[in-house]
């Protein structure tokens, strides 16, 4: 997932290592060289009181099926 994703996937279900997660939200950080990165913070769906925070790029959009039927 790209930075320009994150609004219309917040608080929806999406994909990290093949599980379902839901988006909490989006982190913007500065490494020791001064670069920017994003970070996912996402909650398991089973475990609510389960957090993991992960590279932004390593998340993706899950697809409802209506947009699947939408796309053949």
């Amino acid at each position: 997932m790209n930075i320009s994703e994150v609004k219309r996937n917040l608080e929806r279900v999406v994909l990290y290592n093949g599980a379902e997660y839901i988006l909490k939200g989006c982190i913007i950080r500065r490494n020791t060289t001064g670069q920017f990165f994003y970070q996912a913070e996402l909650a398991d769906t089973k475990a609510k009181s389960s957090l993991i925070v992960t590279a932004l790029d390593k998340i993706d959009e899950r697809r409802t099926d209506i947009e699947s039927e939408n796309t053949r």
